[in-house]
């Protein structure tokens, strides 16, 4: 009888070879993630379209035109200016919007997804347009709606606006608290009371942690400056930049749900989910210390209007990138009572 031979024990693997073997898998499971995550991207936000061509029509007469004489010739029918967008550049018009009704803040944003800067402008709620045949002031154009608010802004300026963000000025409040407050450096003594809007604003000068209240009131506080809306809109635009760069940060990660259920029960866009998933991924790594470029449309009071410094601003829209060409003054419709 024959003994059986013995099974030789399998060989075990060395411990270099145990760790390769793991990382190999780790490794193929993030390039699966990565390859997965790319296709997805593409398929589900992938780059907005929008037309390459945009036509601006001519500036129509005011009202200091003088009409036409029965005898004299008749012009020729001025032909509309075109121009061709940079691509990869985008515009959204920011709106602001009061419990009572109206656009309290208008902002133009306009995002270089390529050379990955953007540039906010604040437009002065009382810069004066000639619309409807006659002179009003930009933030009346609110009655109509978001859609007539960027038909202004979009004549004003010359440039396309392709979204509208229209946020209640409360949301500041409830992200504020969400993400534990906002480091501020708050400018001027802030001291208004307003019994008809339920509205208190008392805060004290200098760098602090705002909560909730206090960042809705450093939003809304007008008659804090000596220029008014003017002064507003400057702090408004250093005030948001504060709030994106703090939001922004790993610790808030815990805070999106909330924060998303706060956008949707304050903020009213056109803008679908997929275009804000693809801005959202061309923002990641963004320096907003150097990236980011805020001003003012420059202009003087004259009673009752903000009436436009016509070369300042024809400056500013083309530092803005927009089109591959110059920008040249008859794009722009600024007038003047």
């Amino acid at each position: 009888m024959t003994t059986p031979a013995k099974r030789k024990a399998p060989k075990r693997a060395s411990p270099l070879v145990r760790l390769a073997k793991t990382l190999y898998f780790i490794l193929f499971g993030l390039s699966l993630v990565v390859v997965v995550g790319f296709v997805a991207l593409k398929l589900f936000a992938p780059e907005p379209a929008v037309n390459h061509q945009v036509t601006i029509p001519p500036q129509p007469a005011g009202p200091s035109a003088s009409p036409a004489a029965p005898d004299d010739p008749a012009e020729p029918t001025p032909t509309p200016l075109v121009l061709t967008r940079r691509k990869g550049v985008y515009t959204c018009l920011l709106l602001g919007v009061a419990d009572m009704g109206g656009s309290d803040t208008i902002m133009l944003g306009v995002f270089d997804t390529k050379a990955k800067t953007a540039s906010l402008i604040s437009i002065p709620r009382d810069t004066v347009i000639y619309s409807g045949g006659k002179y009003r002031k930009i933030n009346s154009t609110y009655a109509g709606g978001e859609e007539a608010v960027a038909a202004a802004v979009r004549d004003l300026l010359g440039v396309p606006v392709d979204y509208y963000v229209s946020v209640n000025l409360k949301a500041f409040s409830s992200i504020v608290d969400q993400i534990g407050g906002v480091w501020f450096d708050v400018p001027v003594r802030m001291d208004y009371r307003d019994p008809l809007q339920d509205l208190v604003i008392d805060i004290q000068p200098g760098y602090q942690l705002l909560d909730g209240k206090k960042a809705e009131g450093v939003m809304r506080c007008r008659n804090c400056y000596v220029n008014a809306d003017i002064g507003r809109t400057a702090t408004q635009r250093a005030f948001l930049t504060a709030l994106a760069k703090q939001a922004i940060t790993p610790s808030n990660v815990t805070n999106v749900t909330s924060l998303i259920n706060t956008f949707s029960q304050y903020v009213s866009s056109d803008m679908p989910l997929s275009d804000m998933v693809f801005f959202g991924t061309q923002a990641i790594g963004m320096d907003l210390d150097t990236a980011l470029n805020a001003s003012s449309l420059e202009g003087e009071w004259i009673s009752p209007y903000w009436q436009l410094d016509d070369q300042a601003v024809l400056e500013l829209i083309n530092s803005l990138g927009v089109y591959e060409e110059t920008v040249p003054a008859q794009a722009l419709h600024i007038v003047h009572p």
